[in-house]
């Protein structure tokens, strides 16, 4: 099946701007944040076609891509409505903690995470019990029948924690204020614009420091484990 003209583009252009406006409605994702959500080419990207059935239409990609560039460029050039940006601008929008930055946007884990674990600490699948799949948390029962709480995540999926993670820092920074003279204050926000704040993260937010970021926000108890198959392995 393929997009041959006019009227098959209109159609899957209309059919594929609601699948993600309920995209994000259910994620809360701000438009200029759907690239990183939906990169073109990645695995979330063509899941997304996969699961609206539209992996098997030649051009569903390209429209895609264009609905997330049109939505990137609306919210970053101003061009939405009063309504919007209020709705854009609520609290369900906004990312309470720093833990939270772990599931926003994050899908539930796949049998193939489950594989490389059993892959990796030497177990049979029916070895690793899934605790919470929206987590991405597991329990492993080992040879010597200990048991250890494990969390895996993809380094697509590390990625885009570390977007929430750039997402709540600056959230929290534009929201503080500087007395520059006696009842003369100005909002962070108006004095640094968020790419500039991203940019200069960026150069903070290694991988290494990553790491150490999703265990503080795992608990105390949990630290990183290993690297294996581009997937990020934590226990406790």
């Amino acid at each position: 099946m393929s997009i041959n003209n006019r009227e098959d583009a209109n159609r899957y252009y209309q059919q594929i701007n609601l699948l993600v406006d309920d995209y994000i409605d259910k994620w809360k994702i701000r438009p200029k944040n759907l690239k990183s959500y939906l990169r073109p080419g990645s695995d979330r990207f063509n899941r997304f076609l996969k699961r609206n059935n539209l992996e098997n239409v030649s051009g569903a990609n390209v429209v895609l891509n264009d609905i997330i560039n049109d939505r990137v460029s609306m919210e970053s050039d101003g061009v939405v409505t009063f309504e919007s940006f209020n709705y854009f601008e609520s609290v369900d929008f906004k990312m309470s903690s720093l833990r939270e930055c772990l599931y926003k946007g994050v899908e539930k884990s796949t049998l193939s995470q489950e594989k490389i674990l059993a892959d990796y600490f030497d177990l049979n699948l029916g070895d690793i019990e899934v605790v919470d799949s929206d987590k991405h948390t597991f329990k492993i029962s080992d040879w010597e029948n200990d048991d250890w709480n494990v969390v895996i995540y993809s380094k697509e999926e590390v990625d885009l924690i570390k977007t929430n993670i750039l997402s709540f820092l600056y959230g929290e920074f534009s929201d503080k204020e500087i007395e520059i003279l006696p009842n003369i204050k100005i909002n962070l926000k108006n004095i640094v614009p968020e790419d500039k704040f991203n940019d200069k993260l960026e150069e903070i937010l290694s991988v290494a420091k990553l790491k150490e970021i999703i265990a503080d926000c795992l608990g105390e108890d949990w630290a990183f484990e290993s690297e294996k198959s581009d997937h990020f392995i934590w226990v406790c």
